[in-house]
């Protein structure tokens, strides 16, 4: 078993986040400069928005006869192909993710990956071919995966600190917002005639990224990136505004910008950017391994079978109406965006580890249930609709409890991670988010064609794995800054001597002056220490 203990983050001389924190007796958005942030940031948040749309999409076009006949009733490894070109193009993507937002910062590559996604929007909506389709697919997946690696790492790093998961929440939220916004409109679509009945929602898939582009121009730069690149003023500024309210003299500040003065200089010192740094240290194996985990979990749970084949689900329950498929797609994703909203307001009450464990404990009841009354009405040759409505209803349970781990997994990769490795894990997640749904893709139409029923025993199996590959060796990480989190993962006595001889008290007033280098960076013999931020 994996143990981190939270109390091994020693925070500075002591002194931890939730010590300085401004106790407010306010809602944020009576505070001018924090609700202005929060506004730019919607140019993140809303980055899930397309993944949602997409997946909900193709499963409103598959009910509409038009697209059938345009695509020549595509099934098995064809339809594979069509539903798994946004993950080719997001494998294509992640090999130029870490490097692009390392050395362009975070908020740019946002409006690199928009401008990508609206070229393939533009061919999948004109497609003339399959190929053409395919291709367009592929370049938004392509895009969305810049957009998606970027966003959680700029709100992670930008946000106000005890929003920063709630935020990230909202981000992956707005997933369900999207699936929402397209079941909707494929079933209003559905009745135009000819080939308008799918290219319009297919167009309608650019919406969020013009949005993304226009907002980029105005959302302040990472402060963690800016400081990586000697840009400190240019961080601080955006600190003392953005998280101070323009108080200079603001404990909070004081802190944040002395950690993150200090955990660079560190990682400076050790010249922690390569591969390599992932199997280092013991801290960074065990960082490694809930990175790659955190990437396969929350697309192996049976959540893509109702995602991307919910036509082919709702067939083997006996609803085969396409009207009432698309009324069902779109009561799904209110059930979804409900519920992704709740949890990540309560992500910072419930913590982490409660929302990964109860959760997917839920998703397994619902799961099992789903497959024993899909096992039964398929017996009884669907003769009992009251067993496909208990088995909608199910699914909406399902979605519910699916929500709980979804809200905190972005959030909890950037934890995780330290600075130098934040946009790597971001990549490393996302190359097995692409691998699990290339699988599910590939052998989920198959595997139900083949098997029916009988292969929702595997995702039950799977969830009982993902439970405790959680429940050993993911630790909490409420309430800590990423700073904080770095220290539960490496040896707090080496990294705690370290803090006496080096580091000033968060209080001195050389941490805070504007346009002043702090006197322990600018002195700074650190020549050895374990990896913090």
């Amino acid at each position: 078993m994996l143990h981190i203990d939270p109390a091994a983050s020693p925070g500075i001389r002591g002194m931890m986040l939730q010590d300085v924190l401004p106790k407010r007796n306010k809602m944020w958005w009576s505070y001018k400069n924090l609700r202005t942030l929060n506004l730019l940031l919607l140019c993140a948040i809303v980055t899930d928005i397309t993944n949602g749309y997409d997946g909900s999409m193709l499963n409103g076009i598959q009910s509409v006869p038009q697209w059938q006949k345009f695509f020549g009733h595509p099934t098995g490894a064809r339809l594979g192909t069509i539903s798994n070109g946004v993950r080719y193009g997001q494998i294509g993507g992640l090999f130029l993710c870490a490097p692009i937002i390392q050395r362009f910062g975070r908020k740019w590559p946002i409006a690199f990956g928009s401008s990508l996604l609206l070229i393939g929007v533009v061919l999948q909506a004109s497609a003339q071919s399959y190929a053409m389709f395919v291709i367009g697919r592929i370049l938004i997946g392509f895009g969305n995966t810049i957009q998606q690696t970027a966003c959680p790492i700029l709100i992670s790093e930008l946000a106000y600190p005890d929003q920063r998961a709630q935020i990230v929440g909202f981000m992956i939220s707005t997933g369900s917002l999207g699936s929402l916004m397209a079941a909707w409109i494929t079933y209003g679509t559905a009745t135009i005639a000819g080939s308008w009945s799918w290219r319009s929602p297919s167009a309608l898939q650019a919406i969020s990224s013009l949005f993304q582009i226009s907002l980029c121009f105005f959302v302040p730069e990472s402060p963690r990136w800016l400081v990586h690149n000697n840009r400190r003023d240019e961080a601080l500024e955006i600190l003392t505004k953005y998280h101070a309210e323009g108080d200079q003299n603001s404990e909070l500040l004081k802190f944040e910008i002395a950690e993150i003065d200090y955990a660079l200089e560190i990682e400076r010192a050790q010249s922690t950017s390569s591969w390599k740094e992932w199997i280092r240290t013991a801290a960074n194996r065990r960082r490694l391994w809930i990175v790659i985990t955190a990437g396969f979990i929350p697309q192996w749970t049976g959540n893509a079978l109702i995602s991307y084949y919910l036509h082919l689900v709702l067939n083997s329950i006996g609803i085969t109406n396409s009207k009432t498929q698309l009324i069902i797609n779109g009561c799904i994703n209110i059930n979804g965006v409900i519920w992704g909203n709740i949890f990540s307001v309560l992500v910072n009450k419930i913590g982490r580890r409660p929302l990964f464990l109860y959760g997917t404990v839920g998703m397994f009841c619902a799961f099992l249930i789903i497959t024993i009354l899909t096992a039964i009405n398929t017996g009884q040759d669907f003769a009992n609709p009251g067993m496909g409505h208990t088995t909608i209803a199910m699914i909406l349970i399902f979605g519910a409890f699916y929500k709980m781990p979804g809200v905190a997994f972005p959030s909890y990769t950037a934890e995780v991670a330290p600075y130098e490795l934040r946009a790597k894990a971001f990549v490393i997640t996302g190359f097995g988010d692409a691998l699990a749904n290339l699988f599910s893709g590939y052998t989920n139409p198959i595997a139900l064609a083949a098997i029916g029923w009988k292969y929702y025993i595997v995702w039950c199996c799977v969830l009982i794995s993902n439970f405790f590959i959680m429940y050993f060796f993911y630790p909490e990480t409420k309430n800590l800054s990423l700073e904080e989190v770095a220290q539960m993962f490496d040896d707090s006595a080496a990294h705690n001597k370290l803090v006496d001889e080096e580091m000033p008290d968060v209080n001195a007033k050389d941490t805070v002056e504007m346009g002043e280098t702090p006197k322990h960076i600018e002195h700074s013999p650190v020549q050895t220490g374990k990896l913090i931020i």
